[in-house]
């Protein structure tokens, strides 16, 4: 009886799924951000964008399905910042094998998606998005938690059940 309900096809999701995207160099828009409009650090003198803007933001902007984006390449920005509806975030400094900060503790953003559960005991789509950073220092340390994206409630749902966790590391 399991193995024929493990082949079944699965049903199809009825709702979009929320996009995150996940890429090494920052796109300009990184830029627009300062210490009033973001949660977490920025260290660094500029961000390390290309010089010519490629549009690709605006894209994922018009396709309306993305909620986050995850970058790497500046190892002393750690901040998540939210333009035009997307939360465009930093991993942070993790690897060891790169520059760093003395006293600043490599950091590794962790993202987690948690998943409605229906009235009829289904899994539905994705309820939230959130995010925090875990620091290698003596604690292993949980800071900056936040909210990246949450799901109207539409009265279905019962409660928030199952999460899925992805280590984002970006060196």
């Amino acid at each position: 009886m399991l193995q024929k309900e493990y082949t079944c096809k699965p049903q199809a999701q009825k709702d979009p799924a929320p996009a995150l995207t996940y890429f090494h160099i920052p796109l300009p828009e990184f830029s627009c951000f300062d210490a009033s409009n973001f949660t977490g650090v920025k260290q660094e003198k500029g961000i390390s964008s290309p010089s010519i803007n490629s549009g690709f933001f605006t894209t994922m902007v018009e396709a309306g399905d993305v909620k986050a984006v995850f970058t790497g390449h500046d190892h002393l920005n750690d901040f998540c910042g939210k333009l035009t509806g997307i939360q465009l975030c930093y991993a942070g400094g993790f690897g060891y094998h790169a520059y760093g900060k003395a006293g600043w503790s490599r950091r590794a953003r962790v993202v987690s998606a948690y998943l409605e559960k229906t009235v009829n005991g289904e899994w539905g789509g994705v309820k939230s998005i959130k995010t925090w950073k875990r620091l290698d220092d003596e604690y292993l340390s949980t800071i900056d938690s936040q909210v990246l994206w949450n799901k109207g409630t539409n009265g279905k749902i019962l409660k928030l059940w199952k999460y899925y966790s992805l280590y984002t590391v970006i060196c």
